[in-house]
């Protein structure tokens, strides 16, 4: 009976060891990157048109609980939508974030009175470039164009030649990077 004992003592010793060494570990991955906008439709339609990314996600939020975070007010309307994208790429399968947007849908709430002073801003502290890896980027900046959206560079080849970038601005003034990545390098 003692041995039994003792030894169901060593058996939650060594698991209670176990779980220390896994708690002291940590890990992080992004799941989705969020913006909160003033401009969900011009946002849902830009990255849906130009990039193919397709909603997966779309849900009123309630607002009580969305103004401990958002400065909006009692009376907006807050909608939480998730974008993704999906396709075979050189290389094998991606696995990356998600486009996500904290739409208000109000002109009047605090968060949103600014937003037609706010223009595209080169990169500043605390200005996030948002990379999407894609397929066909040349027809991603034939949409862009015809679209009117402005475009920083691109498509061009990058100096190692094993990729073209593109940046240019989504209707929120962030910037985005389309990159496509060769297998072999883009020729001279």
């Amino acid at each position: 009976m003692t041995t039994v004992k003792i030894l169901a003592l060593a058996a939650i010793v060594v698991i209670s060891s176990g779980a220390q060494a896994q708690e002291s570990k940590v890990q992080s991955m992004l799941l989705r990157s969020v913006t909160v906008t003033c401009k969900l439709e011009e946002s849902i339609a830009f990255y849906r048109d130009i990039l193919g990314q397709e909603v997966m996600e779309d849900g009123i939020q309630s607002t009580e609980g969305a103004m401990r975070f958002l400065d909006t007010n009692p009376a907006s309307k807050v909608r939480f939508v998730i974008m993704r994208g999906s396709g075979v790429y050189p290389g094998g399968e991606i696995i990356g974030g998600r486009v996500a947007f904290m739409g208000i849908e109000d002109p009047k709430a605090p968060a949103c009175k600014d937003v037609a002073k706010l223009k595209n801003q080169r990169g500043v502290q605390g200005s996030e470039i948002h990379p999407h890896r894609v397929a066909n980027i040349d027809e991603i900046a034939k949409r862009a164009k015809a679209k009117g959206v402005e475009i920083l560079f691109g498509p061009k080849v990058s100096g190692t030649r094993l990729s073209r970038n593109m940046m240019m601005y989504d209707p929120n003034g962030r910037i985005v990077e389309v990159f496509e990545v060769n297998i072999t390098k883009v020729p001279e």
